[in-house]
């Protein structure tokens, strides 16, 4: 990094000066789920240069550095490397299980975010480019869902881990954009614009992401080549009368071509379980426990009930507005031939309510090899390993 650009850096109060380490690649990835489920908002983080990193144990870089009681971040692992960033090649870390990544280029400002004295990460959306290095264009679109989404996988179990949800984004498609205008001459960076282009904003969870991403993917990349898609899009369904006054919908997802969408819902949409529960509560109970297990059962069946009835209301709603929205469930979403099934009946409700010409789409589902490719990519990106 030049002079100019240390001046420009110090001339801004809020950015921290700092000679730690900068993780990169999929070890900033594990810190940005981590952070995220901790619900950290990466776009309210700090900003520092990029910097030569120095020891902060000894002299010389040891595992000592990584021992908890300095360092909270991805440690060094045969399974598993630790990912940094340096200025130069003279500034590589000798340590074992450590893989450093060169950029003596200058960066844009908004690159690295500082964490504490002794880490910094790359900031998203250079962690996408980062990633384009290794992933397919499909698995490149689908980790863009979940950072300019509301949802974070988990950062040691990624596919089978817990997810946390109704968090902020650590982007925006906008944002990402605009990151690569001003970026120049670095490895990743003409593959994730062309991912990009099938990202969209504010998914909510992992099968939403999947789903968006199937429905994105032109031909060329096994997908159905419906996109772009919009993805919890604000709908007003207010009435004018008193119940339904300034009430808003949020479709899981809409396509361009008509005005209709779907709603997935999953294992716990319903939740079925809170009843079974307090079920076997009221037959294993008695005296005091028993009454109190009646009222959770009670309130367990009102709550399934409820929702129940929202979801009715909700696809009425939205009709009434003009929207034809399809619910989409779990058995759908894991067998590449029920998704098939339920994305003809979309294309066909498109071209019955608002006679939508679909043929397209419809030899895209109707041709075996491209069938075939598509239930190779949905089970990739339901089980995704890369990442």
């Amino acid at each position: 990094m030049n002079v100019q650009s240390l001046g420009f850096f110090a001339s801004l109060d809020h950015y921290h000066m700092y000679m730690g380490i900068t993780l990169s690649h999929t070890s900033a990835l594990y810190a940005t789920r981590m952070l995220r489920a901790e619900n950290h908002d990466l776009r309210l983080m700090d900003y520092t240069p990029l910097a030569a990193p120095a020891p902060w144990v000894g002299n010389r870089w040891s595992v000592r550095e990584f021992y908890p009681a300095q360092w909270r971040w991805p440690r060094p692992a045969a399974s598993q490397p630790l990912n940094v960033l340096v200025p130069s090649s003279q500034d590589r870390l000798r340590v074992k299980h450590v893989t450093n990544h060169t950029c003596s280029k200058d960066l844009p400002p908004t690159s690295i975010l500082w964490l504490d004295n002794n880490a910094s990460m790359v900031s998203p959306p250079l962690l996408f480019v980062q990633m384009a290095q290794t992933l397919t264009i499909p698995e490149l679109v689908l980790l863009g869902y979940e950072l300019c989404g509301c949802f974070t996988r988990d950062a040691r179990k990624p596919t089978h881990g817990p997810t946390t949800d109704m968090i902020p984004p650590a982007t925006s498609v906008d944002e990402v954009l605009d990151y690569l205008y001003a970026l120049r001459g670095v490895p990743g960076a003409t593959k994730a614009r062309e991912a990009l282009q099938y990202v969209s904003n504010f998914a909510l969870s992992p099968p939403e992401a999947v789903l968006a991403t199937m429905y994105s993917l032109p031909v060329a990349w096994s997908g159905y080549d419906m996109g772009p898609v919009a993805l919890n899009q604000r709908v007003s369904v207010a009435q004018g009368d008193v119940t339904d006054n300034g009430k808003d919908r949020y479709p899981d997802l809409m396509f361009p071509f008509a005005p209709i969408g779907i709603n997935y819902d999953g294992n716990d949409h319903l939740r079925l379980g809170d009843i079974v529960q307090a079920t076997h509560a009221v037959d294993t109970s008695s005296g005091a426990e028993l009454e109190n297990a009646k009222l959770q059962l009670q309130e367990a069946t009102q709550g399934v009930r409820a929702k129940y009835v929202d979801d009715l209301r909700r696809n009425r709603e939205l009709m009434s507005r003009g929207c034809a929205v399809l619910p989409l469930i779990k058995e759908d979403l894991y067998d590449s031939n029920n998704l098939d099934t339920a994305t003809r009946q979309i294309l066909q409700s498109a071209q019955s309510f608002f006679g939508v010409d679909v043929q397209d789409y419809l030899n895209i589902l109707d041709d075996p090899s491209l069938k075939r490719q598509r239930s190779k990519l949905l089970r990739s990106l339901l089980h995704p390993q890369a990442t």
